[in-house]
């Protein structure tokens, strides 16, 4: 009688894992990790915050440099139009 060829049941013992296979995904986890950590700590002193507080800093000379002791706009801004409501 021929042999018949082994089909995968899924209720059959599990085949084991190599532990090459286990150790490369153990080193990609890691260098992911790392890759990670890596992005979002580079830019640690320039966060929005503080280029935030520059630009606030910047638009508060300009106003206080066009004279008019700091009442109007700054040269270059043009103030904001709020359209009327039409009942």
């Amino acid at each position: 009688m021929p042999r018949m060829p082994k089909i995968y049941s899924p209720y059959g013992p599990r085949p084991k894992r190599s532990a090459q296979l286990v150790l490369i995904w153990m080193v990609i986890l890691v260098l992911a990790l790392v890759a990670t950590f890596y992005l979002t700590t580079r830019e640690r002193g320039l966060t929005a915050d503080t280029r935030l507080v520059d630009e606030i800093d910047k638009i508060k000379e300009q106003a206080e440099g066009s004279g008019g002791k700091g009442k109007g706009k700054a040269k270059g801004q043009v103030a904001e139009v709020v359209p009327e409501m039409v009942p």
